[in-house]
């Protein structure tokens, strides 16, 4: 009798478990569904955000390209061209994130095939060949928009400065790991920086949004032409 008793107090105990496992999966199911509906919410946000983002910069840069038309004065245009670049690379940035399934992460080398393909372009020099060297790199979304800028100025003052009265040339662009960071070189061949040429505007830039993204920025004679590098630290950016 007693065994009895005992065998049936163990099988209530079993079946008391088994309930409460049974409970405990129902219950991590439900809210492993929560936590994916509310991870779909902010996906789904961020892409309207990001959109948003983007048609409003559309609307600048054609503001500017209506303007840059009407300008008499060359210098002037050119520099309203210039901001219209710098509006065009933020541009990219948004429309890649947008496209891209991650919202979260910029990949670093292929916007900047895209960007240095764009510049070439518009710059419509045919004897400047461009030379890609691009390890993937990936980095936080809000590291993107100066990340872009950085690159853009690099390579727009080594197509507009580096080659005057139609000299053909190169222009190597590269990323690469180091460890625990990654670098951005841009170098030509072209004629290099006079010695006693005053820091120009895009240079004033690359060195503020390096300290934004605390990277090194250094620039040294490449014999012949500019070489231009940006060591960004990963970690920093995480």
């Amino acid at each position: 009798m007693g065994e009895a008793v005992d065998g049936g107090i163990n099988d209530m105990e079993d079946v008391g478990r088994q309930t409460a496992e049974t409970l405990r999966t129902f219950k991590d199911a439900d809210y492993a569904k929560q936590l994916e509906q509310a991870l779909a919410q902010k996906t789904a946000l961020l892409h309207e955000i990001d959109h948003r983002v983007k048609n409003n910069l559309q609307l600048i840069a054609s503001l500017l390209q209506l303007q840059s038309r009407r300008i008499p004065d060359e210098a002037t245009r050119q520099t309203v061209r210039g901001i219209l670049e710098r509006v065009n690379a933020i541009g990219a940035v948004h429309r890649r994130l947008f496209q891209g399934g991650d919202v979260q992460r910029f990949a670093v080398a292929e916007f900047v095939r895209d960007l240095a393909g764009d510049l070439a372009a518009a710059a419509r020099r045919d004897d400047i060949q461009l030379k890609l060297d691009l390890e993937p790199v990936a980095v936080p979304a809000s590291s993107a928009a100066p990340m872009a800028l950085v690159v853009n100025e690099l390579i727009s003052n080594s197509l507009k400065h580096a080659f005057p009265a139609e000299r053909p040339g190169e222009v190597a662009i590269c990323i690469r790991n180091v460890g625990e960071r990654f670098e951005i070189i841009v170098a030509d061949n072209g004629v290099g920086m006079p010695a006693e040429a005053p820091r120009g505007f895009g240079t004033t830039i690359v060195q503020l949004l390096c300290q934004q993204l605390k990277a090194q920025f250094t620039q040294s004679d490449n014999q012949p032409g500019v070489r231009s590098v940006v060591s960004v630290p990963l970690e920093k950016l995480a």
